[in-house]
């Protein structure tokens, strides 16, 4: 359905974008509700914080060694 009115660059960018949000966000808010559940001060979130920052830099690094396999990087920077 969504297929009819976006074109395939622009799903690609949708679909990476939601990833990084939730790669960014659902450790905050677990790391919130364990915050909640033990009733820490403030030690689930900071941690869910470093963790989303981690899992978003993984996931970086994955799309530029991807982009670097399929040919479209190369190392003299001309692609």
């Amino acid at each position: 359905m969504i297929s009819n009115w976006l074109t395939k660059p622009y799903r690609t960018y949708l679909s990476l974008g939601s990833e990084i949000a939730l790669l960014l966000s659902l450790p905050i808010i677990l790391g919130s509700y364990i915050d909640e559940y033990f009733e820490f001060k403030a030690l689930g979130l900071i941690s869910g914080v470093l963790l989303g920052i981690i899992l978003f830099f993984f996931r970086i690094f994955r799309l530029l060694k991807n982009l670097t396999l399929d040919g479209k990087i190369n190392e003299s920077g001309n692609g």
